[in-house]
């Protein structure tokens, strides 16, 4: 029974060590998927590392405004789908001239001065926060089966929506409570 048992473990050993190599890089450490996607007009350009923390639809007022300036149809439906990373994982890669600074209540908003493709989100305060919101619709992505990280886990601010969602996901009057918001729900 004992020897069993050992010969069991050394296998689960073996087959998780098979796993984490094949998920680590030629430097050893862990490979992360990187993305790159690109405002419509494609003259700013950004990379990402790894999945992002969530993905969440945002009804705000600032984000379906900023949304409703793109010249990128899927911007335009009344709603932000956005990928919330941590800042040290986004880079401008092409186009930091191109970048236009707005401002909302809350946060700094940088949109492509071309296009006028909302690219990301900061919060004012970085106290406050250490992630940025990144516009989804910009990531080059497999349209037909994106990456599970890139579907919206929750809708925010749906309250101010001006169009229904008839979906399954938690609509809350502005965020979970975890994130700073009462963590209300849209009844």
């Amino acid at each position: 029974m004992y020897k069993l048992s050992q010969v069991y473990l050394t296998v689960l050993v073996l087959l998780l060590s098979l796993v984490y190599v094949s998920a680590t890089n030629a430097t050893g450490r862990e490979s992360l998927p990187n993305y790159k996607g690109a405002c419509y007009c494609n003259e700013v350009q950004f990379e990402t590392k790894g999945d992002p923390l969530f993905t969440q639809i945002c009804h705000c007022n600032k984000c379906r405004r900023t949304a409703s300036q793109s010249n990128r149809k899927k911007d335009q439906k009344g709603c932000s789908l956005t990928a919330a990373y941590l800042y040290e994982n986004f880079k401008i890669i092409k186009g930091q001239d191109k970048l236009d600074k707005q401002m909302s209540q809350n946060a700094f908003l940088y949109l492509c001065k071309n296009c006028y493709s909302l690219i990301y989100g900061i919060s004012k305060d970085p106290n406050n926060q250490s992630g940025i919101g990144v516009n989804a619709n910009n990531f080059e992505l497999n349209t037909i089966k994106p990456p599970p990280a890139f579907n919206p886990i929750r809708h925010v601010y749906y309250g101010d929506r001006v169009m229904e969602a008839n979906d399954s996901l938690p609509k809350y009057l502005d965020f979970p409570s975890e994130l700073g918001g009462s963590g209300k729900k849209w009844q």
